[in-house]
Protein backbone atom coordinates (compact mmCIF):
# COMPACT_ATOMS: atom_id res chain seq x y z
CA UNK A 1 0.00 0.00 0.00
CA UNK A 2 1.22 3.83 -0.51
CA UNK A 3 1.39 5.75 2.20
CA UNK A 4 3.29 9.48 1.80
CA UNK A 5 2.08 12.66 2.75
CA UNK A 6 -1.32 14.77 1.93
CA UNK A 7 -1.27 18.32 1.53
CA UNK A 8 -4.13 20.10 2.85
CA UNK A 9 -5.42 23.55 1.67
CA UNK A 10 -7.63 25.54 3.58
CA UNK A 11 -9.43 29.11 2.46
CA UNK A 12 -7.03 31.50 0.27
CA UNK A 13 -4.37 29.03 0.00
CA UNK A 14 -6.25 26.59 -2.30
CA UNK A 15 -5.30 29.23 -4.76
CA UNK A 16 -2.17 27.64 -4.08
CA UNK A 17 -2.87 24.18 -5.10
CA UNK A 18 -2.57 24.39 -8.96
CA UNK A 19 1.31 24.57 -7.89
CA UNK A 20 1.78 21.54 -6.09
CA UNK A 21 -0.27 19.20 -8.35
CA UNK A 22 1.56 20.27 -11.34
CA UNK A 23 5.34 19.32 -10.03
CA UNK A 24 7.08 15.69 -10.32
CA UNK A 25 6.55 13.21 -7.89
CA UNK A 26 9.57 11.25 -6.08
CA UNK A 27 8.77 7.84 -4.30
CA UNK A 28 10.61 5.06 -2.53
CA UNK A 29 9.31 1.88 -3.66
CA UNK A 30 9.52 -1.53 -2.40
CA UNK A 31 9.10 -4.23 -5.00
CA UNK A 32 8.09 -7.91 -3.78
CA UNK A 33 8.35 -10.06 -6.70
CA UNK A 34 7.15 -13.57 -7.07
CA UNK A 35 3.54 -12.40 -6.66
CA UNK A 36 0.95 -10.47 -8.86
CA UNK A 37 -2.27 -9.51 -7.70
CA UNK A 38 -5.58 -7.81 -9.46
CA UNK A 39 -5.00 -4.58 -7.71
CA UNK A 40 -1.25 -4.44 -8.04
CA UNK A 41 -1.25 -3.86 -4.43
CA UNK A 42 -1.13 -6.09 -1.62
CA UNK A 43 -5.10 -5.57 -0.47
CA UNK A 44 -5.59 -7.42 -3.89
CA UNK A 45 -6.60 -11.36 -4.85
CA UNK A 46 -3.65 -13.28 -5.76
CA UNK A 47 -3.80 -13.75 -9.39
CA UNK A 48 -0.13 -15.34 -10.29
CA UNK A 49 2.76 -16.36 -8.54
CA UNK A 50 5.52 -17.23 -10.18
CA UNK A 51 9.29 -18.50 -9.15
CA UNK A 52 11.80 -15.68 -8.70
CA UNK A 53 15.15 -16.38 -10.69
CA UNK A 54 17.93 -15.66 -9.13
CA UNK A 55 19.51 -13.30 -11.72
CA UNK A 56 16.56 -11.20 -11.22
CA UNK A 57 17.68 -10.75 -7.46
CA UNK A 58 21.27 -9.48 -8.84
CA UNK A 59 22.49 -5.93 -8.66
CA UNK A 60 24.32 -6.04 -12.05
CA UNK A 61 20.60 -6.97 -13.58
CA UNK A 62 17.82 -5.17 -11.56
CA UNK A 63 20.49 -1.69 -12.04
CA UNK A 64 20.22 -2.39 -15.76
CA UNK A 65 16.66 -2.76 -15.87
CA UNK A 66 16.02 -0.01 -14.07
CA UNK A 67 17.96 1.87 -15.90
CA UNK A 68 15.75 1.41 -19.41
CA UNK A 69 12.73 3.13 -17.94
CA UNK A 70 14.90 6.64 -17.41
CA UNK A 71 13.52 8.84 -20.18
CA UNK A 72 9.88 9.48 -21.86
CA UNK A 73 7.54 6.44 -22.94
CA UNK A 74 3.86 5.02 -22.58
CA UNK A 75 2.43 3.66 -19.57
CA UNK A 76 -0.44 1.52 -19.56
CA UNK A 77 -2.28 3.03 -15.95
CA UNK A 78 -3.57 -0.29 -13.83
CA UNK A 79 -7.08 -1.34 -13.88
CA UNK A 80 -7.80 -0.19 -10.11
CA UNK A 81 -7.38 3.44 -10.48
CA UNK A 82 -9.67 6.67 -11.33
CA UNK A 83 -8.80 7.28 -14.80
CA UNK A 84 -12.19 7.73 -16.81
CA UNK A 85 -12.85 5.43 -19.45
CA UNK A 86 -16.44 6.27 -21.85
CA UNK A 87 -17.36 8.10 -18.46
CA UNK A 88 -16.80 5.57 -15.87
CA UNK A 89 -13.85 5.39 -13.86
CA UNK A 90 -11.29 2.25 -14.39
CA UNK A 91 -12.32 0.81 -10.94
CA UNK A 92 -15.35 0.63 -11.08
CA UNK A 93 -15.20 -1.41 -14.34
CA UNK A 94 -12.46 -4.13 -12.45
CA UNK A 95 -14.72 -4.27 -9.31
CA UNK A 96 -17.33 -5.11 -11.99
CA UNK A 97 -14.76 -8.00 -13.26
CA UNK A 98 -15.32 -5.90 -16.99
CA UNK A 99 -12.34 -5.94 -19.40
CA UNK A 100 -11.80 -2.32 -21.03
CA UNK A 101 -9.18 -1.11 -23.48
CA UNK A 102 -7.12 1.37 -21.17
CA UNK A 103 -5.40 3.90 -23.19
CA UNK A 104 -1.87 4.80 -22.38
CA UNK A 105 0.05 8.06 -21.43
CA UNK A 106 2.98 9.92 -21.61
CA UNK A 107 5.12 10.07 -18.78
CA UNK A 108 8.78 10.37 -18.15
CA UNK A 109 11.03 8.86 -15.60
CA UNK A 110 13.98 11.01 -14.72
CA UNK A 111 15.83 9.29 -12.14
CA UNK A 112 15.48 6.00 -11.04
CA UNK A 113 17.86 4.49 -8.44
CA UNK A 114 18.41 0.68 -6.40
CA UNK A 115 18.35 1.01 -3.09
CA UNK A 116 18.47 -2.52 -1.69
CA UNK A 117 17.90 -6.20 -2.82
CA UNK A 118 16.96 -8.37 0.20
CA UNK A 119 17.24 -11.61 -1.14
CA UNK A 120 15.47 -14.44 1.32
CA UNK A 121 12.63 -11.90 0.84
CA UNK A 122 12.99 -11.79 -2.97
CA UNK A 123 12.29 -7.67 -2.53
CA UNK A 124 14.06 -4.96 -4.48
CA UNK A 125 13.78 -1.30 -2.91
CA UNK A 126 14.36 1.60 -5.14
CA UNK A 127 14.01 5.50 -5.40
CA UNK A 128 12.21 6.82 -8.72
CA UNK A 129 11.53 10.55 -9.59
CA UNK A 130 8.79 11.10 -12.31
CA UNK A 131 6.39 12.73 -13.64
CA UNK A 132 2.97 13.63 -12.22
CA UNK A 133 0.57 10.78 -13.60
CA UNK A 134 3.46 8.24 -13.19
CA UNK A 135 1.62 4.78 -11.46
CA UNK A 136 4.38 3.08 -9.85
CA UNK A 137 2.36 0.00 -9.74
CA UNK A 138 2.28 -0.21 -13.36
CA UNK A 139 6.09 0.97 -13.27
CA UNK A 140 6.68 -2.32 -10.99
CA UNK A 141 4.51 -4.47 -12.96
CA UNK A 142 6.69 -3.76 -15.73
CA UNK A 143 10.07 -3.97 -14.45
CA UNK A 144 9.03 -7.42 -12.82
CA UNK A 145 7.87 -8.32 -16.70
CA UNK A 146 11.72 -7.65 -17.95
CA UNK A 147 13.20 -9.30 -14.78
CA UNK A 148 10.75 -12.32 -15.82
CA UNK A 149 8.75 -12.48 -12.84
CA UNK A 150 5.17 -11.28 -11.15
CA UNK A 151 5.26 -8.62 -8.98
CA UNK A 152 3.36 -6.97 -6.00
CA UNK A 153 4.25 -3.73 -5.04
CA UNK A 154 4.21 -1.84 -1.49
CA UNK A 155 5.45 1.66 -1.05
CA UNK A 156 5.87 5.00 -0.09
Amino acid sequence: MATGVLPLLIGEATKLSQYMVEHDKEYEVVLQLGIKTDSADSEGTVMETKPVPSEALQKETVEAVLQTFLGKQKQKPPMYSAIKVKGKKLYEYARQGKQVVVPEREIEILQIKLEEIKQKEQTISFWVHCSKGTYIRSLCEDIATKLQTARLYEGT
